[in-house]
């Protein structure tokens, strides 16, 4: 019902199901879950008034709840436009690159009101070799770092908090982590040969180009094996919708390159095309192949059973512990435990100085076992719960696997 109801949303049309009404505390959850509640309150309002309206949403009903999210995320979209337009303007004045990536740049560029599109975090990306510049910007802005990982070699980013703005900045010099063997190791270099100058929030900054922001969304569903919520897709719908006339088959393959995520363009861009029944662009609708049923059901099946944020970090290791006998569960387990010394002190300050170094060691395993040790002693419980959650991680992965591997020529 979510996705025929965000399908009709998007075609702008009356709910194209036979029924009277969905059942608004289910949709509202679900909603929620995938990201799209703030996109589809108007929709709502329009083809659902009697429960909508700002006379018959009572504040005690769903609805009525709902539409209070919508008004809250309407406030939040002014409060981050005026974040966004200081961080522009500040590195618009120390004449560093900035340039805006995922929801930052998509609500202002293919969403037809920046309060469609939540977020909980703001993400930028720099040119790594003005990291110690961009940080320095940051402080005189009035932010702090929320961790020290600005020379970490396995962090790509560094978060930042500012005591009168809302949203988190995460600062990115990289798109992935070297820890991250499951992460295409995209091509920075080359990207940033491609972006290009625009001017947001009132000041000049850069944007990827329009074949690299499609990349990026790419790149992060293969990062995250496909545990992402309907709201990704939609993101994809409306670039294409907006800015499709950019997407030809030699630029979408140039930038499959640049971002080392073999196949995976033109599957997502089915798949969406599919799943909100909207046109491909003009310019690939010869080009973009159908997908294999298998593969189209395997990507449903990761929209049905989101994981939880705790499961979702754990899925690697956990599949892993599944795959192994008693020596190669041994070795794993210590293999978490003694991680480079780059790595813990990311996570636990004591490991800065290298008298702290087993002090980290021990928490580390004591967090390890705290953690895990239920979900691990459950996996050999055909029945359990925990069992079946790396069944549907399973899947996920075989398909972010399969998406990876170059196209044959």
């Amino acid at each position: 019902m979510l996705i025929v109801c965000v399908r009709d949303a998007l075609h702008d049309r009356p709910l194209s199901v036979d029924t009277d009404e969905p059942l608004w505390p289910l949709l509202d959850r679900t909603a929620c879950k995938q990201g799209v509640d703030a996109f589809l309150f108007p929709w709502l309002a329009a083809h659902f008034p009697e429960h909508f309206t700002t006379s018959s949403a009572l504040p005690d009903s769903v609805p009525g709840a709902w539409r209070m999210r919508a008004l809250r995320e309407l406030q939040r979209a002014t409060l981050r436009h005026r974040q966004l337009a200081e961080l522009a303007a500040g590195f618009e004045r120390a004449g560093l690159d900035l340039v805006m990536l995922k929801g930052a740049w998509l609500a202002e560029s293919v969403y037809a009101n920046p309060a469609l599109r939540s977020m909980s975090d703001i993400d930028v990306l720099i040119r790594a070799d003005q990291r110690d510049r961009s940080h320095a910007v940051m402080l005189q802005l009035g932010y702090t770092a929320t961790a020290d990982t600005l020379r970490n070699r396995f962090a790509c980013a560094q978060g930042y908090r500012h005591p009168q703005h809302l949203y988190t900045v995460e600062m990115h010099w990289d798109v992935f982590s070297k820890l991250e063997a499951d992460s295409p190791e995209a091509d920075m270099a080359a990207i940033w040969w491609y972006v290009e100058p625009v001017r947001l929030y009132g000041s000049p900054c850069f944007a990827l180009s329009i074949p690299d922001q499609l990349a990026h969304l790419v790149h992060r569903m293969l990062h995250h094996l496909f545990a992402i919520p309907l709201r990704s897709y939609l993101d994809v719908a409306l670039l294409m919708r907006t800015r499709g006339d950019a997407l030809t088959p030699e630029a979408i393959t140039a930038a499959g390159a640049r971002w080392q995520i073999g196949t995976a363009i033109p599957f997502v861009l089915r798949f969406t095309a599919e799943l909100f029944d909207v046109p491909l662009p003009a310019t690939l609708a010869k080009d973009v192949p159908y997908i294999d049923a298998f593969w189209r059901n395997a990507a449903i099946h990761a929209l049905a059973y989101l994981p939880r944020g705790s499961e979702r970090g754990a899925e690697s290791t956990t599949l892993s512990y599944r795959q192994a006998g008693l020596f190669g569960r041994a070795r794993l387990a210590l293999s978490r435990i003694f991680m480079p010394r780059a790595f813990l002190a990311e996570r636990y300050p004591c490991a800065r100085v290298l008298a702290g170094v087993p002090w980290a060691w021990v928490r580390r395993a004591r967090d390890l076992r705290r953690t895990h040790r239920a979900t691990l002693i459950a996996l050999d419980v055909d029945a359990s719960l925990e069992q079946q959650w790396p069944n549907t991680a399973a899947v996920r992965a075989a398909l972010a696997n399969n998406l990876r591997k170059p196209k044959k020529s």
